[in-house]
């Protein structure tokens, strides 16, 4: 997975043919960490992907998965589903929409947290992109800005996300698993 995402980081930015320089500028990531990245070297946090993603101007999945083909139907079987993975953490995001089916508007995500681990802290999207969260199972916190919000199993949530989030798992014994469709159809 980390060469893969790294390979695909080095082919959107040179298909926009920018310096690592004007990428660092544009995402805020180190030209040393954006280099370590791209060989593969290391493994971004979620904190980091979040601003690659934002800086390309496209979503986390559409970044770790790339395309998607294009139909009315669409599978996408399991081995198939772009996943990103915290090795520190064990927080993982599985993108289960095919990203170009629906022009990339729209992006529905399932996210696995370990007992009392954080997935980081995901920078603000843009304005206009809007997130709706639900528990499936276990307790999340989660972080809005300077506010927080404790869910249980079922509980749901609507925000906006042009703020900084994080999702935080208070349990000591119990993983969480919660669902987020994002709507990412905001200006770009």
């Amino acid at each position: 997975m980390t060469k893969a995402l790294g390979k695909r980081i080095k082919e959107l930015r040179e298909a926009r043919q920018w310096s690592l320089r004007e990428t660092t500028d544009r995402t805020g990531v180190s030209k040393s960490m954006l280099s370590k990245i791209e060989r593969g070297s290391a493994s971004p946090t979620a904190t980091v992907l979040g601003r690659i993603a934002e800086g390309f101007g496209i979503s986390i999945s559409h970044l770790v998965g790339g395309e998607a083909p294009r139909g009315d139907v669409v599978i996408v079987r399991l081995k198939e589903q772009p996943v990103f993975r915290v090795p520190t953490t064990g927080f993982e995001r599985r993108s289960l929409s095919p990203l170009a089916a629906n022009g990339g508007s729209t992006d529905f995500v399932v996210n696995f947290l370990p007992p009392l681990q954080s997935s980081g802290t995901f920078p603000p999207h843009r304005p206009g992109v809007e997130e709706t969260l639900v528990v499936s199972s276990g307790r999340l916190r989660l972080h809005l800005g300077a506010t927080q919000h404790d869910l249980g199993t079922g509980d749901a949530i609507f925000y906006r996300a042009q703020v900084p989030h994080r999702f935080d798992n208070p349990s000591d014994r119990d993983p969480a698993v919660f669902y987020i469709v994002i709507n990412n159809a905001g200006p770009r």
